[in-house]
């Protein structure tokens, strides 16, 4: 069974578009998100520490992805959540755990941005010409 978690968080980085072996457009950004809590010693509220998630989003939610967002950006992400494990060749090696989003949806904080929305036009197919369904009127004898 698939788990799906809702997270907001800030973009880290600008939303990278490539495009897989086979064609398909794949879209990936960062997200920074961390909480408040009220400290009792201090009186006050602190934040508390930050999870940093990578984000994955396919073929048109990731155009409108890349064509919206920006780092800094505040947003809502809803999704799959996947766990990985992988060797870090990079940084001294050793076996590295991820948690990652495969964004459903995706939206702006609206506390924070008024919006406009804009809707794509749909790419219908084009139909093949048909027979005119006006019969042709005969025209009066003389």
């Amino acid at each position: 069974m698939d788990t799906y978690i809702p997270m907001r968080g800030n973009l880290v980085n600008d939303p990278r578009q490539t495009v897989t072996a086979t064609g398909h457009k794949v879209t990936k950004f960062r997200i920074a998100s961390n909480g408040r809590r009220f400290d009792q010693t201090l009186r006050d509220f602190v934040d508390t520490d930050t999870v940093f998630m990578n984000v994955t989003c396919w073929r048109q939610l990731g155009d409108n992805v890349t064509k919206s967002l920006r780092k800094g950006d505040t947003v809502f992400v809803y999704g799959r959540l996947r766990f990985s494990e992988y060797e870090d060749t990079t940084n001294g090696g050793g076996r590295r755990q991820s948690y990652d989003i495969d964004a459903l949806t995706i939206g702006p904080d609206l506390n924070k941005y008024a919006t406009s929305l804009i809707r794509m036009p749909r790419e219908l197919p084009e139909l093949p010409e048909q027979a005119q369904d006006t019969p042709e009127v005969a025209e009066p004898a003389a």
